[in-house]
């Protein structure tokens, strides 16, 4: 019994020695991987720690750090400080201070970076938006304007740097005293500090003064403009322009009892100045109507882009100008806002004049805003500028909306054409037969309007004819009462037109158009398409197949622009893609060098009795005494597939470009596969607009409107 108890005892004892040693090895190795992880993780960088550490000395000590920890790529830092900055309790001039320490290029790379969250973006674009609120205050900058004037050097140096750092606001501010400051040396001192920070800018603040200021603020603007312009001033074309707009301006109110106001009297002093003999009236409003007419074309052509400009407005008092942002084709259409006031100025009172001008005054109130026509804003046109136009004309106001519908649908004038529409007011005890007075064989402006190409004109029409309530039978009647079934009837999205007959091909555009945001309707005729294109829907896009079977593609082109309401609606001609065919390996040639004159002959004698494939024996090549065999068979020998297509885009521009401006959006593509491919083309169409699309609220006010309308004529 004993050998056993001892072998038993040595077994377990070997046993435990090895257990031991693999804990004393497994503890080796653990000891050992955490060592090598300590040794992999670098040691803080000192400097990094520093800043850190700096940053909680103070507001400005926290723009150094995040400003340092910026420029070293330490961005997970930097978020953890600027994630601070709204628990920190700082107070506004304190948030100023950590955003004086921080460059815009870094901040740039704050709110780019990946590892920055958006709390601290927030934080930093708070402390930025409070900094340049402080930098355009307008106490710190009337501080630095009267700085200027001092003869002491170490307060106007300064004094330049503050306006600097103020932007548009110092530029405002520095054109409001030069136009109300009256002492020529101080002023000059004004205007040398303006042609440092920003000439340009403020030569256009000055001439927008001397345009709708005061009669004081005026002569102001004048007065430093032709100090600018100095002895450049004969070639001077746009200070010209201001100067004799001032010489002959007839609203200023006389100064001293002279009859002549102070604007004038700079007007004339410069003007004779220069040696040249000063223009006649008659021949400044013929060239005012000229600049006019310029730049109303030049407006009705602007593309809808994505650009926005800065301009100047005037102030309420017309003593100062403020900054505002607007897109670059709304400029065109203040500038030509800005012709039609000087032609207002100086009294043009020929009728087709006044109406020109009213028209682009009110193009410029649409395109800018363009739910313009609220009864505050209709109240105060028709005061401000309507009624006075309609007394110097010597018109009704009937008649003179007539006249202004018919130039704004000459010119394609579509924004002074709505702002016209929104104007059209039922009036207590006046009948409204005259709006429905047919001219000849045609209708009336207004009635006619109902069939504009664009689906805001033609629905606003209708809605005009509906605010009128006619009780009496008018020509054209007919077609309001159509257009306002069509209205009633409006869906929730555009449509487009899609002239396909093959299933196949039909699926595959009924998915394109409904991803593109239409609604397609599908006709299998030219003649089908006519009849939906004349219902006057929200019609935004046209797409048919090259080859219908009832007429060309050049046919459906001029049928589809003959219809007013879908004039101009881009088109889209599209051909099928070419089948994919397998390439087939060419022929082998047979070798017939190891064939005798025998075997040759009998192969040619083979040959010489095949028919070709116009079934002529040997070929219609070696017939003999035929000299002229196109006389017998004509071209069925030629190839037509290298023949060229009509350019349809051409034919479109060629033929409809002067119809519209619109028109000749036509576009000969390869059967679009994606909306994409339709991108181009709809692009170009929405820069063409310059009145926005129908939304869903003018979709529902519009149905509500015709079904009352539809309701009137039922009871």
């Amino acid at each position: 019994m004993i050998v056993p108890l001892v072998r038993f005892t040595f077994v377990a004892a070997l046993a435990v020695a090895c257990l031991l040693a693999g804990d004393i090895r497994r503890a080796d190795a653990q000891l050992l991987r955490q060592t090598i992880e300590e040794l992999s993780v670098e040691p803080p960088d000192p400097a990094v720690e520093q800043w850190v550490q700096r940053a909680q000395r103070g507001p400005a000590e926290l723009g150094r750090a995040i400003s340092a920890l910026t420029r070293m790529g330490e961005f997970e830092k930097v978020n953890e400080l600027a994630a601070r900055l709204g628990s920190l309790g700082y107070k506004a001039p304190q948030k100023v201070m950590v955003a004086e320490q921080i460059d815009p290029a870094e901040r740039l790379r704050i709110v780019s970076h990946p590892d920055v969250s958006p709390e601290a973006i927030t934080a930093i674009d708070d402390v930025f938006n409070l900094r340049q609120e402080s930098l355009a205050s307008p106490k710190r900058i009337a501080k630095a304007i009267e700085a200027l004037t001092s003869s002491n050097v170490d307060q106007s140096l300064p004094a330049i740097r503050v306006l600097f750092e103020g932007g548009e606001a110092s530029t405002a501010a520095l054109v409001h005293a030069i136009v109300t400051e009256r002492d020529s040396d101080k002023r000059d001192s004004l205007l040398r500090a303006m042609i440092r920070i920003d000439e340009a800018s403020g030569v256009e603040a000055l001439q927008r003064i001397s345009l709708y200021g005061t009669d004081a603020t005026r002569a102001g603007a004048l007065s430093a403009l032709v100090r600018l312009a100095g002895r450049d001033l004969a070639g001077n074309e746009s200070v010209l322009t201001e100067l004799v707009t001032a010489l002959y301006r007839q609203d200023d109110a006389s100064d001293g009892g002279e009859g002549v106001s102070a604007s004038a009297r700079i007007a004339s002093d410069a003007l004779a100045s220069t040696g040249v003999a000063i223009p006649l009236r008659t021949s400044v409003i013929e060239e005012l109507n000229s600049r006019l007419e310029a730049a109303d074309q030049r407006a009705n052509r602007s593309l809808r882009n994505f650009g926005r400009v800065t301009a100047w407005v005037i102030n309420e008092q017309r003593t100062g100008v403020s900054p505002q942002r607007i897109p670059q084709w709304v400029l065109e259409f203040r500038n030509a806002a800005d012709a039609a006031a000087r032609l207002v100025a100086v009294g043009d009172n020929d009728a087709t004049s006044v109406v020109r001008q009213l028209n682009s005054i009110l193009a410029y109130n649409v395109a800018n805003n363009p739910d313009w026509g609220s009864s505050d804003q209709v109240a105060a046109f028709r005061s401000n500028e309507l009624l006075p136009a309609v007394g110097v004309i010597q018109s009704s106001e009937i008649d003179f909306l007539l006249s202004a519908i018919d130039l704004a649908k000459e010119t394609q004038n579509e924004p002074a054409l709505i702002g016209w529409l929104r104007m059209i007011q039922p009036a207590e005890n006046v009948s409204p037969a005259p709006w429905f007075v047919a001219t000849g064989r045609h209708v009336s402006s207004l009635v006619e309007t109902v069939d504009h190409p664009n689906a805001i004109v033609r629905y606003e029409a209708a809605a005009a004819i509906a605010r009128l309530r006619p009780t009496d039978a008018y020509a054209g009647s007919a077609r309001v009462r159509q257009r306002w079934r069509q209205m009633s009837l409006l869906t929730d999205r555009p449509t487009a037109i899609v002239l396909e007959n093959r299933p196949e091909v039909i699926t595959e555009l009924e998915t394109l158009i409904n991803q593109a945001g239409l609604e397609p309707r599908f006709a299998t005729s030219v003649r089908q398409a006519e009849i939906f294109a004349s219902l006057g829907e929200d019609l935004r896009l046209i797409i048919s197949k090259r080859e219908p079977f009832d007429a060309s593609a050049v046919e459906l082109i001029d049928r589809v622009r003959r219809i007013n309401a879908a004039r101009d609606t881009p088109l889209v001609i599209y051909r099928d893609p070419p089948p994919r065919v397998a390439e087939e390996a060419p022929e082998e040639e047979e070798d017939l060098s190891g064939l005798n004159e025998v075997e040759l002959q009998k192969l040619a004698d083979e040959a010489a009795v095949t028919p070709d494939r116009f079934g002529v024996i040997g070929g219609i090549e070696n017939i003999k005494g035929i000299v002229h065999r196109e006389l017998l068979y004509g071209d069925l020998d030629a190839d037509h597939t290298t023949r060229l297509p009509l350019n349809l885009e051409w034919v479109g521009e060629e033929r409809w470009g002067d119809e519209s401006l619109r028109a000749g959006l036509i576009r000969d593509i390869e059967r679009p596969r994606s909306v994409a491919g339709l991108y181009e083309l709809l692009l170009a169409s929405r820069r063409h607009l310059h009145l926005p699309p129908l939304s869903p609220v003018d979709r529902a006010r519009f149905r509500d409107i015709a079904a009352e309308a539809l309701a009137d004529i039922d009871r």
